[in-house]
């Protein structure tokens, strides 16, 4: 049995480590593999995936159960909250037990992170108030999608756009570093947003902005929806996180179809990707869902 633990391990960096006999994590013995997922070159080996959903803590129990690795939150929400309902919400997330490794949602669509009227300093009272309480959960990952809040204003160009988020990427980046944080960006599909929406933009964002606590996310779901070339992720050097998702109807993946997963898992394994993937879909039925999703995914992972 693998048990998830992040004792006195580095910023993004997740040790899992082998239960004892009592259930407890032997965390100071028998080390099963260390993943920096956020390194330049991570190293996978043999390791294998863990796959988490994105969903509220209401499905907590529930994905435990189905078999999850992880959940993964939203930002947002979990910042909305009143600081009685956070208490609430974390000693409910311990209580459980399933690990919150990853967020996405970063920012509320309240947030126009473009708009000339909004200051560094709103943008950094936020998220030091949204990091302190992701870290408290555990997280270590944060995807920076919030298409809403970063797009571009009308008669904003398209360079002064980019300059901008920048200088934003590097505001979240300082200040996710101070909470071992490390964030990720997000290309959304044009529908969604109309700044950073491939993968080639989204790794030029990185790279200008420079900063150790900011990677590039691949989403399955936006990459086909835009029809990008999911070999961009071996030609831009690898990613940080993934997320999946099946192009028609965005749902969980519960078998192949005429999905390139398979191209994607093989992109992923080139680049020993050894990280996370979180299912962020539709279901009608999540626990008929689940285990179809999870046994589908650990097959490509296999055989990737």
């Amino acid at each position: 049995m693998d048990i998830f633990c992040t004792h006195a391990q580095p910023a993004a960096v997740f040790l899992f480590c082998r239960a004892s006999p009592a259930g407890k994590p032997a965390c100071r013995g028998e080390k099963i593999f260390l993943i920096d997922y956020t390194s330049d070159k991570m190293k996978g080996g043999n390791v294998k995936m863990k796959f988490g959903l994105c969903s509220g803590l209401d499905k907590m129990a529930q994905a435990k159960q189905l078999g999850y690795d992880y959940l993964e939150l939203a930002v947002n929400s979990i910042a909305a909250m009143t600081d009685e309902e956070f208490d609430a919400a974390l000693a409910q997330a311990k209580e459980i037990g399933l690990p919150v490794p990853s967020f996405n949602c970063l920012f509320p669509g309240s947030i126009a992170l473009l708009a000339p009227e909004t200051t560094d300093q709103e943008i950094a009272d936020y998220l030091h108030g949204a990091f302190k309480r992701v870290q408290a959960l555990g997280g270590k990952i944060v995807v920076f999608g919030s298409g809403r809040s970063r797009n571009r204003p009308d008669g904003m160009d398209y360079g002064a756009a980019f300059r901008r988020l920048v200088e934003v990427a590097r505001i979240i980046g300082d200040i996710a570093g101070q909470y071992g944080i490390t964030a990720v960006v997000e290309p959304l599909n044009r529908s969604e947003t109309n700044t950073i929406n491939s993968m080639a933009e989204g790794a030029a964002l990185v790279a200008a902005a420079n900063h150790p606590h900011m990677k590039l996310l691949c989403d399955y779901y936006h990459v086909a929806r835009d029809n990008e070339p999911l070999t961009d992720i071996v030609r831009l050097g690898g990613v940080a996180h993934t997320h999946i998702a099946t192009l028609e109807g965005r749902r969980h993946p519960v078998e192949e179809g005429p999905d390139q997963f398979r191209l994607f898992f093989r992109c992923l394994r080139e680049t020993n990707y050894p990280g996370l993937m979180s299912v962020e879909g539709k279901t009608d039925d999540l626990a008929a869902d689940a285990p179809r999703t999870l046994a589908l995914l650990r097959k490509l992972d296999e055989e990737a």
